[in-house]
């Protein structure tokens, strides 16, 4: 008879043991499901739309709510730290103008971007548009706070820099120093 109760005792505590491993087993493949869901099925917010959070970084570049960045196609501003000089002489802030120009286009809001490509600093590169402004690029190029890339974009922006150019809007009321030629002349600025 005492056989028998270790048997059973044996029997009751290989049972115990199982429904307890049986429940850790379980609980380890909830947490995975819960973490292969927060991984693989989490719906992101899309970074435009009518209420979206669209800041701009500078005068060519966009950072949505969602941290991505987007660099505007086809143009480059002069950097935040850059100064441009009146007709005059006298030294301007135009890359801090330069970001206030596009910050006053995005207030329209209703951001809608088309990419383009990828940058080399991993921003995507695209065409944008805010409520009135059908391409945030041209815009800052027509109003003189930014210039047309170049053949290495197509000239998308010739004519809207030439009428800059000629009207002497923005950058183009005195003397500046191109963009890219202000930041080989300025690695350390972090602009």
């Amino acid at each position: 008879m005492t056989e028998r109760k270790n048997q059973e005792t044996g029997g009751q505590s290989s049972r115990a043991l199982a429904q307890a491993l049986g429940k850790l087993i379980a609980l380890v493949l909830v947490v995975l499901a819960v973490i292969l869901i927060e991984r693989y099925c989490t719906v992101e917010v899309p970074p435009f739309g009518p209420d979206a959070k669209i800041v701009s970084v500078d005068g060519d570049s966009l950072r949505a709510a969602n941290g991505a960045e987007y660099r505007l196609f086809g143009i480059d501003a002069p950097e935040l730290h850059q100064t441009c000089s009146e007709a005059n002489g006298t030294s301007w802030l135009c890359g801090r103008a330069a970001k206030a120009k596009l910050t006053t286009l995005l207030k329209g809001g209703n951001v809608n971007c088309a990419a383009r490509a990828t940058d080399r600093s991993g921003r995507v590169v695209a065409v944008c548009s805010a409520e009135g402004v059908p391409d945030l690029g041209e815009a800052m190029v027509r109003d003189g706070y930014a210039i047309d890339l170049g053949a290495a974009a197509g000239n998308p922006y010739r004519d809207a820099e030439a009428e800059a150019h000629t009207a002497r809007r923005g950058i183009w009321r005195g003397t500046f120093e191109r963009p890219s030629d202000w930041r080989q002349a300025n690695p350390s600025s972090g602009d």
